[in-house]
């Protein structure tokens, strides 16, 4: 690894303090090229903050925020962070359930010495504990431009181990607080791919150890306090459809939501809640304008 190119990671929690400390042990792992890891803890309830208070390792950099801001705010707050107060190249974004393996971090800037940094970003093979794929980034039709370089050409993924260069935030800006959570790394990653080409790195690696079964939920089968997050859901997607796509998809959309919201009535409980879940978070994303805030330089 070339010593002279440093990473900065950013990695937001809340109430997952072993796969945290999963996650910070396997960052510290990566080598030399990473700088520091600025850990954004979102008021944890579970020992978080007195765990992060007693690493001594200077470079781990962690604040525990006063209230819990939302996943959405909190990669805002430290991509923000680690802009302003980081001198990096690269700034490597994940949740705190991602666990790096061996040589992700040199994979991914290889590739990036490989493209000479023109990319938007740069995302890891992402699997879940049992090896089968997860969190799989969208491809873009012309998904073969590198495939002999190990990299496949992709439009959109999450915030499971995305890279991205100083450059590309200081053009783009930064992630959008406002999306409070759900949709916020697909708009994201969307922006800076627009921006330049991105890509989906085959040989980086990484574990995804999810808590909670997102494959399997729905706004059907849902708890009632994780309904809000739909909304939230529903509102980033229709705006992500506004921003990026046509008319015809924004509709499209809109139709799809509202029968997800029908669908939904077979539930147990909450039947009316679930379709005014899908209905008001549709209506409010053919409204929703966040700001897009911007490094200190830009």
């Amino acid at each position: 690894m070339n010593n002279d190119v440093k990473v900065d990671a950013v990695v937001v929690t809340y109430n997952r303090l072993q796969l945290l400390k999963e996650c910070l042990s396997s960052l510290l792992s990566q080598g030399d090229g990473l700088s520091h890891i600025f850990v954004i803890d979102n008021k944890s309830t579970d020992g978080t903050s007195d765990f992060l208070s007693s690493i001594t390792d200077d470079r781990v950099i962690s604040e525990t925020l006063e209230s819990n801001i939302g996943g959405a705010a909190g990669f805002e707050f430290g991509v923000t962070k680690a802009v302003n107060e980081g001198n990096a190249d690269y700034i490597w974004i994940m949740d705190d359930d991602t666990i790096p393996q061996d040589g992700a971090l040199e994979s991914l800037l290889s590739s990036a010495k490989t493209l000479e940094n023109k990319f938007g970003f740069l995302c890891s093979n992402v699997r879940w504990t049992d090896g089968t794929p997860s969190n799989i980034a969208t491809p873009s039709r012309e998904w073969p431009d590198k495939v002999d370089d190990g990299l496949i050409k992709v439009e959109n993924a999450t915030f499971v181990s995305v890279l991205v260069h100083r450059s590309a935030i200081v053009a783009v800006g930064f992630p959008i607080g406002a999306m409070k959570i759900w949709g916020d790394d697909t708009e994201y990653t969307k922006r800076l791919s627009n921006y330049m080409p991105s890509y989906f790195d085959l040989n980086s690696k990484v574990i995804h150890k999810s808590a909670f079964g997102l494959e399997s939920e729905s706004l059907l089968n849902t708890s009632a306090d994780r309904l809000w997050r739909y909304e939230s859901s529903f509102r980033n997607g229709i705006y992500v459809n506004r921003k990026y796509d046509s008319g015809k998809k924004v509709a499209k959309s809109v139709v799809h939501n509202v029968l997800t919201g029908l669908r939904a009535m077979k539930a147990e409980d909450k039947k009316i809640k679930r379709l005014t879940t899908a209905i008001k978070g549709t209506m409010k994303g053919l409204k929703f304008n966040p700001e897009i805030k911007f490094p200190r330089n830009k």
